[in-house]
């Protein structure tokens, strides 16, 4: 927004603004008590705003709000509202109106956006009423020759994603096309919140996509014509996603989407299928000249297929024009291939990852098959029905390890194969960082031996056997590596035996190989302490200010304990930037996590397996990476690579 925009819309702005900044259910009454009720005072935007949101029924989300967590942020991406709620807390009416209240936001914030730039375009702010908010809100949601520009805006030039940290994709390859994909689809302003994954496979040129259809119960229109306006959005929503797909990547030639009745997961209810010249020659025109935006279309779902030319379609309107359920356009069955159980994918690994990843096969990466004749559960329910006799529980899992035999004992196999635990696939994709070169290779250990080890551990722990519980803390370290929990538990045994030093020293090592937020920031809230301990005042601090403005419930107790530290310090406060705790925790030698060789491992990874077909092995490091790099378009490429559409 420029300087030059008059005060009157900056007050526009501030409005908004509270809306993150206040209790959601208070500034959403005050912006009706502002436009509604003061009406007589309030300018055109406040009574506009008002009466988006007492037609989307927003005063009563404070009820919802009063019984559940409920707030309003700004999306990275778009910069546009999400409401954050927890679904599975609410019911589906509930959710409707949180769907329509943010739709309504989206709504008065995209009419916003547009005064201020036909202000900033030469118009008179005087002349700028709420007829003029009231047009830019309903456009905003029929506006699809606005948004395949976008698209084309969006696709052009070098894909920022398709070389990370050094590792490049190919180009025009699976990971290049999914992530324009995902850039795209986050990036795409929307009227209302869409779900989606996608499959697609640069070889033979075929995606798939699914998508969630807002339910008719949001549609900011009277009863009557509710359904036809939602079948109709979900026809100009379909042809906007198809486009994001061809424009992707050339080597897309066909794309088939459904749309799913309130989410993702819902219940199926429009196929359409495109292939690319048709699309290009008769659907984009379409799309781009305006044809599809007439207001006439928003209730004539039937009218914008025959504009879009779908060349595939599964699709049945009521009487109401109401979109029925349906069974999706077949898969095709190069999606099936690539999607086989990891533990039973038989097919080599690419030349390049063997040595990489120490694998021959991809069956070989797969962490979480188990079929031991002992359980993780089968080891808890010893915990648990021994509680009161720590004994006899430690007898009981000595039988546990005997049982299993030689995968008990964990030994070196036949063809120097050494025993390996990961607790999530990405643990597995780490193994570069330890030990080895690039011949090692590992066989799967069951879950049972490695959780024997903890418990017989923790026993001994809490009954004060320390050499016993230092024994099995470093088994466990030994037998799953990569896994950080097991060294931040070493680390414990460690400190309730005052060996701080060696806390220290297991908790470095931890902190190489942790990337996940939540890790990190339980192993520096343990090192704080622990240098704390040895003197090393400084990188304490340091350790706590990674800790302090994360979400861990560690937060508290970290800003506490910098409190304390500081003033035995004396210093005037316990505040430390990121920058200068990195600073600090380099000097002393505590690695600054994720670590650049952690980050580069997992980028390889992910690039390279998704490349090589590989979808159900990259999506976890994909994952990872998102917590750090990437965001949500990470997050998105990460569930599709899981999921593909298939239904959860």
């Amino acid at each position: 927004m420029g300087a030059d925009v008059p005060n009157v819309l900056d007050v526009n702005e501030d409005m908004l603004q509270s809306l993150v900044n206040q209790p959601l259910p208070d500034a959403v009454d005050m912006i009706i008590w502002r436009g509604s009720t003061n009406s007589a005072q309030a300018g055109p935007f406040e009574r506009f705003a008002a009466g988006l949101l007492v037609e989307a029924g927003a005063a009563g989300i404070r009820d919802i709000a009063a019984e559940s967590d409920l707030e309003a942020i700004r999306l990275g991406t778009t910069k546009r509202f999400w409401l954050r709620f927890d679904a599975g807390e609410l019911n589906q009416e509930q959710r409707d109106l949180l769907q329509a209240v943010e739709s309504a936001l989206n709504r008065i914030d995209y009419a916003d956006d547009e005064a201020h730039a036909a202000v900033q375009g030469g118009m008179s702010v005087d002349s700028i009423d709420e007829g003029f908010y009231l047009r830019k809100s309903q456009e905003f949601l029929r506006d699809v020759s606005r948004r395949a520009g976008v698209i084309d805006e969006l696709q052009t030039g070098e894909n920022q994603f398709r070389t990370m940290r050094g590792t490049e994709g190919v180009r025009g390859g699976d990971w290049d096309i999914s992530t324009r994909f995902a850039n795209v689809c986050e990036r795409l302003s929307l009227p209302f919140r869409m779900g989606y994954r996608f499959d697609e496979d640069s070889r033979t040129g075929v995606m798939v996509v699914r998508f969630s259809v807002p339910r008719p119960a949001i549609m900011p229109v009277e009863r009557q014509y509710a359904d036809g306006f939602a079948s109709a959005y979900a026809v100009r929503l379909a042809g906007l996603l198809a486009w994001a797909a061809f424009s992707s990547g050339v080597r897309i030639t066909q794309v088939d989407l459904t749309g799913c009745l309130g989410d993702v997961d819902g219940t199926p209810v429009i196929s359409m299928g495109f292939d690319r010249v048709p699309f290009m020659m008769g659907t984009l025109p379409a799309m781009k000249n305006g044809q599809c935006d007439a207001e006439p279309l928003d209730v004539d779902p039937l009218a914008l297929l025959n504009l879009l030319k779908p060349v595939r379609y599964r699709g049945h309107f009521d009487a109401n024009r109401g979109l029925t359920p349906i069974e999706p356009l077949t898969m095709p069955a190069v999606f099936l291939e690539k999607r086989v159980p990891e533990w039973q994918d038989q097919r080599e690994l690419p030349e390049a990852l063997r040595g990489f990843l120490r694998a021959d096969r991809a069956c070989e990466l797969d962490v979480m098959h188990d079929e031991s004749p002992v359980s993780t559960d089968d080891v808890n329910a010893i915990v648990e029905e021994n509680e009161d006799s720590p004994m006899v529980a430690e007898l009981q899992l000595e039988v546990v390890l005997a049982q299993l035999g030689e995968t008990g004992e964990a030994k070196v196999g036949a063809n120097g194969e050494i025993p390996l635990y990961c607790s999530r696939p990405s643990g597995r994709l780490l193994v570069s960082l330890l030990e080895g070169d690039e011949h090692t290779r590992y066989w799967k250990l069951p879950d049972a031996v490695v959780d024997v080890h903890q418990n017989l551990g923790t026993l001994a722990k809490d009954n004060g056997s320390k050499e016993r519980a230092e024994s099995e803390g470093l088994k466990c370290v030994e037998l799953g590596p990569t896994c950080v929990r097991f060294r931040e538990e070493l680390s414990q045994v460690y400190a309730k035996n005052d060996e701080y030093g060696k806390a220290v020293d297991v908790l470095i090592e931890a902190l190489k190989l942790a990337v996940p937020p939540v890790d990190c920031e339980v192993l520096y809230y343990r090192l704080g302490y622990a240098l704390w301990q040895i003197g090393r005042l400084p990188e304490a601090l340091a350790c706590y200010a990674m800790v302090v403005n994360g979400g861990t419930p560690f937060r508290s107790a970290a800003r506490d304990e910098a409190y304390e530290l500081s003033q035995q310090m004396g210093l005037a406060s316990a505040e430390m930037s990121y920058g200068d705790a990195c600073s600090t925790l380099r000097a002393g030698g505590v690695p600054v996590a994720p670590s650049d060789k952690a980050l580069d491992v997992l980028v390889r990874a992910a690039i390279e397996l998704t490349d090589a077909g590989f979808p159900l092995f990259a999506q976890d490091a994909v994952w990872m990476l998102g917590s750090r790099i990437g965001g949500d378009v990470m997050g998105a490429v990460s569930a599709s690579l899981r999921m593909g559409v298939m239904e959860s």
